[in-house]
């Protein structure tokens, strides 16, 4: 009886910060523009320069896109919250929000495991690295990444748009993401099937984490095999950056939604 057809979604992040909205505006805004140049400036860098046509600057290209949707999907919203105080969004708008969201983290978790792979290669098997990896095959990787990942979005999204909902949505955050979405939403359908297939598809995300981990041991043993500390900081250097965005991307966002 009390079931509801929602139609819109108050998302309440910045509630209380009427008084600061025109300074986190302004900053939100040109981060968001800095980042959107800088990745694509990178891209057009790397696309237009022969030299860097490579495995490695073909991943980094792909993870710079991956980060300008990701950044394109989530910041304009965010910085609209901030200037109205509170925002009401249309449900389906709010849904597909949260799904470019778990798209973006499924796509990134394989890039980040085919990355640690091709550093892996080039360090401790230099010799049949040209062989073992090339432009055609990370192509061929790229695009099954893309489609596992639409494909889990499109269950996901089938599912969630099944719900039914008891009382009007509130989202206690700043933008429309799926963990706030578990805490907050009073829901009087069988949840079952999404509670499952959410937790097959995040522990299945292991694997990858547990690709790079193996990956980066090898490396490190590797490295500490060579004899000159010149050539092991050259050879640390061509994955230490890496290391620091698997690090962040598996210590604070993946560690949250495996909780």
């Amino acid at each position: 009886m009390n079931e509801t057809i929602v139609a819109e979604v108050l998302i309440l992040g910045f509630d209380g910060f009427n008084e600061y909205r025109i300074p986190l505006f302004l900053l939100l805004l040109v981060i968001y523009t800095l980042t959107c140049i800088e990745n694509l400036l990178m891209i057009s860098v790397i696309w237009k320069s022969p030299r860097l046509h490579s495995p490695m600057y073909f991943l980094i290209s792909n993870l710079l896109f991956c980060e300008f949707v990701g950044t394109t999907g989530i910041d304009p919203s965010v910085m609209q919250n901030i200037l109205w105080g509170r925002s009401v969004v249309p449900f389906v708008d709010c849904v597909i929000q949260m799904h470019v969201v778990i798209a973006i983290l499924v796509f990134e978790t394989f890039l980040l495991t085919l990355m640690s792979y091709d550093r892996y290669l080039a360090i401790c098997q230099p010799l049949r690295y040209s062989a073992l990896m090339h432009n055609r095959l990370c192509l061929y990787l790229i695009i099954s990444f893309w489609l596992f990942s639409a494909m889990v979005v499109a269950v996901s999204f089938y599912f969630f748009m099944s719900l039914k909902f008891c009382a009007p949505v509130i989202i206690y955050y700043f933008f429309c993401e799926c963990t706030a979405f578990s805490v907050k939403w009073c829901v009087i359908s069988n949840t079952k099937p999404l509670y499952i297939f959410g937790w097959v598809i995040t522990y299945l995300l292991n694997l990858p984490f547990a690709f790079i981990v193996l990956s980066y041991l090898l490396i490190i043993i590797s490295i500490l095999r060579i004899k000159t500390s010149a050539r092991r900081q050259k050879a640390f250097s061509t994955c230490s950056s890496h290391l620091v965005v698997v690090t962040l991307y598996f210590g604070i966002p993946f560690a949250t939604y495996m909780h």
